[in-house]
């Protein structure tokens, strides 16, 4: 047996057991051979740390020294390796005050009973398979809403805890959207929802999920368009955390500020890829992957659809 070197790649032949591969963070399929320490009784070093079966079409390699150099406090100062070195990022443009919208509208809201909800835990659940337990998380997690006529809202606050806005989303129980998407910040100015917009409102809108960051500071963050997507994904693959856009124009270098730091893949729709690559490439020193899977299939066809279509559990 070759153990020359600490941390090498799960096999059979080294290890003498079956090898189990991971998810992989970057094509979501199941195909990230890990790596294992041969100094702690070949145990996996992280479900992130390994390289993708699918090299040509995927190609995510994360290895042990990238993992060490982004947690350098796992390892003692003499194993460290020098820091990266990288170009200095420049600020970002000064953006007018925020102000958020009361909590207390999140809590007053806050309920299952939309037709968004009962399509998510019904006959999606069903089809999908999804652990009653885990949706339980996900609705307290994200703190799912219900407005007027039984829409869904779809909360945005910041890792800060600040309110932003809500979207309001129709959809009926089949899991189809109907009707006009609205804003919880409009349907105050109407007086249509109960509440107050502060003095000075001005919207700066952050990722749905946003909020999640810091209670999930390890896990992988996958970043998605629409909501309902981040919501099927989160149940699918509850060990990373799922971000949603909230609309294909709602990726902005200023909203990607809140994932410096943080290792993270872009998950698009079909035929998003040039425009929201252009994005990304304009954000300097983000540790990031995207993928272009997605483009094979027709326009707006997103990973929720092929989940959907493809799976009859």
């Amino acid at each position: 047996m070759n153990t020359n070197y600490r941390y090498i790649f799960d096999s059979p032949r080294v290890t003498g057991h079956r090898q189990q591969k991971s998810f992989c963070p970057q094509c979501g399929r199941k195909s990230l051979v890990r790596y294992v320490d041969t100094h702690d009784g070949f145990r996996y070093l992280h479900d992130s740390v390994g390289k993708c079966d699918h090299e040509n079409s995927c190609g995510y390699h994360y290895t042990p020294r990238e993992y060490f150099q982004d947690h350098s406090w796992l390892i003692g100062s003499k194993f460290q390796s020098q820091p990266r070195t990288s170009m200095p990022v420049p600020p970002p443009p000064p953006l007018p005050p925020l102000k958020p919208l009361s909590m207390a509208l999140v809590e007053e809201n806050h309920s299952p009973q939309s037709g968004f909800w009962s399509w998510y835990c019904g006959s999606c659940a069903r089809q999908l398979g999804f652990d009653l337990d885990i949706l339980k998380r996900i609705y307290e997690d994200y703190q799912i809403g219900i407005a007027e006529h039984g829409d869904v809202i779809f909360w945005q606050i910041d890792e800060q805890q600040r309110v932003r806005t809500g979207h309001i989303m129709a959809y009926d129980v089949s899991g189809h959207r109907h009707g006009i998407n609205g804003w919880v910040h409009d349907q105050i100015l109407k007086g249509k929802m109960r509440g107050q917009l502060p003095d000075g409102f001005v919207l700066l809108q952050c990722f749905f999920g946003q909020h999640l960051l810091r209670q999930y500071a390890e896990a992988h963050v996958c970043l998605v368009e629409s909501e309902k997507t981040a919501l099927i994904m989160a149940a699918r693959y509850p060990e990373m955390l799922w971000l949603a856009t909230c609309g294909s124009s709602g990726l902005n270098t200023e909203k990607l500020e809140c994932l410096r730091g943080r290792r993270f893949t872009v998950f698009l729709d079909s035929g998003c890829y040039e425009k929201w690559k252009k994005v990304m490439q304009q954000t300097k020193g983000l540790h990031y992957a995207i993928s272009d899977q997605m483009e094979q299939y027709p326009a707006n066809t997103d990973l929720a659809d092929l989940l959907l279509h493809t799976c009859s559990c």
